[in-house]
């Protein structure tokens, strides 16, 4: 009975040691995590902040509907296009940990997590525009290159991603007409109609107010047909309210109304108070960890707000600016005319 009292406690105490190097591993691994690593095929590992990171694009991406789009798949993208700004069309290298942190997603099973990357994948293959002249025909896409490749159990993952120099100016090459935030503050937004007008919004941030019209507002949110004035108001308009004053102070929705027999809406206004860029402060987040329902003023970068960059950016000309933004005036044609 001693002696299997002891044998008893010796598998105990192993049991504990196990529990003990299981709990170091997570602590060395959340702390690789934190700091970050993005690694290029070049074999050279870039330490990358992950969730303070500032999304940068063209506004043209805007007129892109995604409102069907998953919240974790618009997560991913957007997380995506944040990390490959100012890479040019570099052939990046992504670790299935990195796109979790990046994205700020809560992985419970790794069937669930490839299901959303493929799903991903499968409307990038969509986002395409098709140029027909006289005499030429192609088919152009948002990325050269999106490869995914998986362990047999699903436990490991890398994505190999290329952006199309066709679209390198959406990240790369930006003009004045850019849509920029916190990635941290698009990831914790749940509904898709919040998150599609989170991102419209953040292209008037500086200036305080944006209306749209109500085929323009069906338009850009993919708002169904069947949809009456109440349905908006219920199950778009009330997420929206529910979730964007969390990042535009003052923020409020104004319904416009037609003078006119019914007096039918025409259309929606947006408010909120203008936003005011101020120095960045080092380690801000790391002093006041974000919460929920608190009321937030933007801080950037200073290469975001003061233009201070290391790297110049690379304008295009008049021209070329031009035939970009019909080629994603297409995309969103197309996009359009198969949600109908």
């Amino acid at each position: 009975m001693w002696l299997k009292g002891v044998v008893m406690w010796l598998k105990g105490v192993v049991m504990w040691l196990k529990g003990v190097v299981m709990w170091l591993k997570g602590v060395v691994i959340k702390s690789l995590l934190l700091k970050g690593f993005l690694t290029t095929l070049g074999g050279s590992e870039r330490k990358c902040t992950f969730m303070n990171e500032v999304t940068r694009y063209n506004n043209q991406l805007n007129t892109v509907p995604m409102r069907k789009w998953s919240p974790e798949e618009q997560n991913f993208f957007f997380a995506i296009i944040t990390q490959a700004r100012d890479k040019g069309t570099t052939l990046l290298e992504f670790q299935k940990d990195d796109l979790i942190e990046f994205a700020n997603y809560s992985l419970k099973y790794n069937k669930r997590f490839y299901e959303t990357m493929e799903s991903l994948v499968e409307k990038l293959s969509t986002m395409r525009y098709k140029e027909r002249t006289s005499h030429s025909f192609q088919i152009m896409t948002l990325f050269q290159r999106f490869k995914i490749d998986w362990s047999e159990d699903l436990s490991e993952m890398t994505a190999q991603i290329k952006i199309s120099e066709d679209f390198d100016y959406i990240v790369n090459k930006l003009d004045a007409e850019f849509t920029q935030f916190e990635l941290k503050q698009f990831t914790n937004i749940r509904s898709s109609y919040a998150k599609e007008m989170f991102k419209m919004l953040k292209q008037w941030r500086t200036v305080g107010k944006k209306e749209y019209s109500v085929a323009e507002f069906r338009e850009l949110l993919q708002v169904p047909k069947s949809y009456r004035a109440t349905d908006i108001k219920q199950v778009v308009l009330k997420p929206i309210l529910d979730e964007l004053p969390e990042y535009f102070s003052n923020f409020k929705i104004k319904t416009i109304k037609a003078k006119r027999r019914g007096n039918p809406i025409i259309s929606y206004e947006f408010s909120w108070d203008y936003e005011k860029t101020s120095n960045w402060e080092s380690g801000k987040f790391d002093k006041k960890p974000y919460r929920k329902k608190s009321k937030r003023v933007e801080s950037l970068p200073e290469w975001a707000k003061d233009k201070k960059e290391n790297k110049k950016d690379e304008f295009l000309s008049e021209e070329q600016q031009a035939v970009f933004k019909e080629r994603l005036k297409r995309i969103r044609e197309t996009e359009i005319t198969k949600k109908e």
